[in-house]
């Protein structure tokens, strides 16, 4: 035994020592109300010690922890076995138990200094090393020992000034460690190299190792690495042409020399046109290359650069074995690291090519061999989004991994100027939805995929092997389970699918709670503490909060900003952000800022077949940017450029909710827009110039709003109105009722051929069987009409108006509407100049408010107020004075509807709260049907007898609207007084009225 160094602990047993100590500083930063949950020392059990492990993550989930000294995560999964998922029946330092070391360092010096080893014996082949506690070992040269284990309790370096060769099977740092390759003040020199070998000497040994977590680097300690600065990728000055044999850059490379391996991407989305060259000379800004270029590399428009991408590094961690299952990996599970321009090459054996086989949730495939998760290239595993400061990647590179390339899994971690190539999966992913960090000015270049659909491997309790929340498998540059990352300034090229991928719905890497659930397409378990969400203050006060934490697939992107996707097989996918948490705070939303794609093509399946954008429920490639199972997204000032075929912006219907797209350009497209099927889509101050500019389906035409755009492309159609095809609609996409809100193009109101008033949409029994065809249809048509469905048969637009208040697309044809440049399908009514001033919108809390009336406040509410009876109600009788919200208006003669903007807070789908209504002092009307318990909803006042809309004739003048109280929890935003025809879209000021 070593001098001054005794075992530290029996049959691997972590010292008792260090890790109570641990605990103390972990239950030192938890506030008072938890400390009492962490035991001062954890019981014993048949697996080693393990502490209340369920009290430390609630205390972790609540983002307290991250003050402990040693990073408290790890230490509960050090101690209860769960740093690798598996058995749970081994932790990594099972991997280097002391028992077992053949080889103690006992004193400082060097790795090759006899006198730095216990009886002189300095480490031989086989050798199972431990670095003790308080000795510093400096690797010094290449050492030629093939080493089994390294297990590091005090220090190893590497000499930053010689050539350096460490070969191991398994490398482990345990808590309290340092491991250290350069420092900042002294990086590895530009003209030496740092090596770390994984070594192959046989497949791994599950009987030692049955969770499959060695065979790599297992950080537990500090962790240092300071390579050589590098210029990582850059663009170019010029597009390199084929026959090029050199590179001309913007300004000199920063340690770019002869024989660095460097890409130029291809720009060819169905083949892959990458070139990997190395560097002959650098002269200036000039980079000479070994070979000339077999391809252009010139983009589609004179503005977008070209790039090259450094791949060498001289930190270099390695596997000997290109054998997927016998690789090595890095697993870094301190609070705080540091990794600068390293290289991480041909590391990692999770394969995305098929579901991994160890499922928290779900069935594992079967008959494949054994596939675990978290065994990536560069990994952050579990480190603690509350960990301060951040883990820093810089200048790194991944090249060539099966699964993922650099992950952030429940850590906080900024990756900036670094690059992943040739990685299958996903170049840089946040794995969880809890992660906390940035990925800034990175580089994902070219990742093959599995060829299936992103969703393909989602977990539902209906599934069957294999469906067991395995994402970021189908090619991806940047895949993103949460939205609390940071993503500014990337490039991504050459992926199969889509060059970025939102996929909000977190993933559950633990037991459920009773009471939890994990559903497909929505996000309901809390993940986020509220203190890591930025704004958002009425979702930090909703009912989706729980002990202080929300789903994080309620929050809003944090940044998505200026990142730039081309030659791959679709731009941006945001898919489960925000579901089923609808509003309209446009500064809420999640915004994607400055978004530049271009040479984007169809996802080719595995079986060569090429699949189309609504394939899947909109999965499909050949997009810019798709929102799926998504609510509330922002896009300005994006660039979205199309080769012909392709939508630019499309959707999944029926669950994409609240679109707005601004300020951006999309030219060359199939389609430019497809707006989505419910709330609002709103297309303003765009450069559109594309087969379709703006495609409005009937599944896709409520709330639309295109306002301001320069139309300057010589396509057939502005916006179109595509066909009412019967086949495809049901009861209440045709008639729509108060459930449709219109097209408006610059102010003017898109109306189909279809909806002239002596049209009769169902003139016989064929085609109410083609209309209602399943029992809920039939049961939407009876609802509308009050009674059998035949009622519709035979009726035109303006006896079901009348009799029902249901029309094709809500409304009549005015007999003004004209044919117009800017529509294709359809008609707009006269522009305003042409026609009379014939609609009215009154701001509630602008009327004569009663007594009994108060404000509230809500940002969704069209001017951030509104207003509510309180104390009082008439069910019966109409109201008195005190009950009464009165407004004076102005019109020109005309047959007149009124609309209300309310919200029936207090109330749930089919409550029956109701107003009370009258104009110009006639009878009191009641108000039913209002129904808007999700939020704020246009509604439109009914007949007498509840059947149809109720019309006012109205002579020019000025005329008096009251509304009265009758019903509990109805809030009212704004009214509309419009003529025959006219419905309200969104808060009712998005077009400025």
């Amino acid at each position: 035994m070593g001098q001054g160094n005794p075992p530290r602990g029996s049959e691997g047993e972590p010292n008792r020592g260090r890790l109570s100590r641990l605990l103390s500083g972990i239950r030192g930063g938890l506030p008072s109300g938890l400390r009492s949950q962490i035991p001062p020392w954890p019981g014993r059990s048949s697996t080693g010690y393990a502490p209340d492990r369920r009290a430390l993550l609630t205390a972790l989930a609540a983002g307290t922890a991250g003050a402990a000294v040693t990073n408290p995560d790890a230490a509960a999964d050090l101690l209860s076995g769960t740093l690798g998922p598996g058995s749970g029946e081994s932790t990594p330092l099972d991997l280097v138990p002391e028992r077992r070391v053949t080889h103690r360092a006992v004193a400082s010096g060097d790795w090759s200094d006899p006198e730095t080893w216990e009886a002189g014996s300095v480490p031989d082949d086989g050798a199972r090393v431990q670095v003790t506690e308080d000795v510093a070992v400096a690797v010094g040269g290449e050492v030629a020992a093939r080493l089994d284990t390294v297990r590091v309790d005090g220090t190893l370096s590497f000499d930053p000034t010689v050539d350096t060769r460490l070969p191991v099977d398994t490398l482990v740092s345990v808590p309290g460690s340092t491991l250290r390759v350069g420092t900042e003040e002294e990086p590895v020199r530009p003209d030496v190299a740092a090596r770390m070998v994984f070594l192959d000497d046989g497949p791994i040994d599950e009987d030692r190792d049955p969770d499959r977590v060695g065979r790599g680097l297992i950080v537990m300690g500090e962790f240092e690495v300071h390579g050589a600065e590098t210029t990582p990728w850059t663009a170019l000055e010029e597009a390199p042409r084929a026959g090029d044999r050199a590179l001309s850059l913007p300004e000199p490379p920063t340690n770019w020399s002869s024989g660095d391996e460097v890409v130029v991407p291809g720009v060819d989305p169905l083949e892959d046109q990458d070139e990997e060259v190395r560097v002959a000379s650098v002269e200036g800004s000039t980079v000479r290359l070994d070979r000339p270029l077999e391809h252009d590399h010139v983009p589609p428009a004179s503005d977008l650069p070209a790039y090259a991408v450094h791949l060498t590094r001289n930190v270099r961690f390695v596997s000997e074995s290109e054998r997927i299952p016998r690789r090595g990996h890095v697993m870094i599970h301190s609070a705080s690291t540091t990794v600068r321009y390293a290289g991480c090459y041909e590391l990692g054996r999770t394969d995305k090519s098929y579901p991994f086989t160890d499922p928290q949730h779900g069935t594992p495939p079967e008959d494949v061999p054994p596939n675990p998760r978290a065994r990536y290239a560069l990994h952050f595993h579990v480190t603690g989004i509350g960990a301060e400061p951040p883990h820093r990647v810089e200048g790194c590179v991944v090249d060539g991994s099966p699964g993922w390339g650099v992950v952030n899994h429940h850590s906080h971690v900024d990756v900036v100027d670094s690059v992943t190539h040739d990685v299958f999966g996903s170049g840089f992913v946040a794995e969880a939805g809890d992660e906390r960090g940035s990925f800034r000015r990175n580089f994902a270049l070219r990742s093959t995929g599995s060829g299936e659909l992103p969703d393909s491997r989602a977990f539902a309790h209906r599934d069957g092997p294999g469906h067991v929340d395995d994402f970021g498998h189908g090619g991806h540059g940047f895949w993103l389970q949460g939205p609390a990352v940071a993503v500014e300034d990337n490039v991504a090229a050459g992926h199969r699918h889509h060059a970025y991928a939102f996929w909000n719905r977190p993933l559950i890497d633990r037991p459920l709670e009773t009471d939890e659930e994990i559903r497909d397409k929505r996000g309901t378990v809390p993940n986020l503490p509220l203190s890591f969400v930025e704004g958002q203050e009425p979702l930090k006060e909703s009912g989706h909060v729980e002990n202080g934490a929300v789903s994080s697939a309620y929050v809003a992107i944090r940044s998505f900003r200026d990142n730039t996707a081309f030659a791959s097989g679709g731009g941006l996918d945001v898919s489960r952000h925000m579901f089923r948490w609808p509003h309209a705070r446009y500064e809420e939303y999640g915004t994607v800022d400055g978004f530049t794609a271009y040479a984007i093509g169809p996802l080719e399946r595995e079986d060569g077949r090429l699949v189309e954008p609504d394939a899947g429920n909109a999965q499909g490639g050949n997009v810019g940017i798709s929102v799926r199972y998504s609510l509330n997204v922002r896009i300005r000032n994006a660039r979205l450029l199309g080769r012909g075929p392709g939508v630019a912006v499309n959707r999944n219907t029926p669950y994409a909710e609240n679109l707005l797209l601004e300020d951006s350009e999309i030219r060359d497209w199939e389609v430019g827009v497809r707006p989505t099927e419910r709330g609002e889509t709103v297309v303003r101050r765009n450069v559109l110039s594309n087969g379709v500019d703006v495609e409005v389906t009937p599944e896709g035409g409520r709330g639309v709003l295109v306002t301001g755009n320069e139309f300057d492309g010589r396509g057939t159609a502005r916006v179109e109105l595509a066909p009412l095809d019967l086949d495809r609609l049901g009861p209440r996409e045709l008639f729509a009722d108060d459930w449709h809100r219109g097209v408006e193009i610059d102010g003017r109101t898109a109306y189909y051929p279809e909806q002239a008033p002596d049209h009769v949409p169902v003139p016989n029994g064929r085609v109410l069987r083609a209309l209602a065809d399943g029992d809920r249809d039939r049961e939407r048509l009876a609802d509308l009409v009050g009674g059998a469905p035949k009622r519709v048969v035979g009726r035109t637009n303006r006896e079901l108006l009348d009799r029902h208040g249901i029309a094709v697309a809500g409304g009549l044809l005015p007999e003004d509407a004209e044919r117009n440049w800017r529509l294709s399908g359809g008609r707009l009514e006269p522009a305003a100049g042409d026609r009379p001033v014939d609609e009215v919108w009154l701001e509630a809390g602008e009327g004569s408010v009663g007594d009994l009336f108060s404000t509230g406040t809500d940002p969704d509410a069209s001017g951030g107020s509104y207003v509510v009876v309180e104390g009082a109600k008439s069910d019966d009788e109409p109201p008195g004075k005190g009950g009464v919200l009165g407004f004076e208006f102005d019109v020109v003669a005309g047959s007149y509807r009124v609309f209300g903007r309310v919200h029936t807070v207090r109330g749930h789908r089919g409550s029956q709260d109701t107003l009370w209504v009258r104009v110009d002092g006639g009878e009191w009307r009641v108000w039913e049907r209002l129904r808007a318990s999700r939020g704020w909803a246009w509604r439109r006042l009914g007949a007498p007898e509840g059947d149809g809309p109720a019309t006012f004739d109205l002579d020019r003048g000025t005329h008096a609207l009251e509304i009265g109280y009758r019903g509990a929890g109805v809030r009212l935003d704004r009214f509309l007084v419009a003529a025959d025809g006219t419905t309200p879209i969104g808060p009712g000021n998005a077009t400025g009225r």
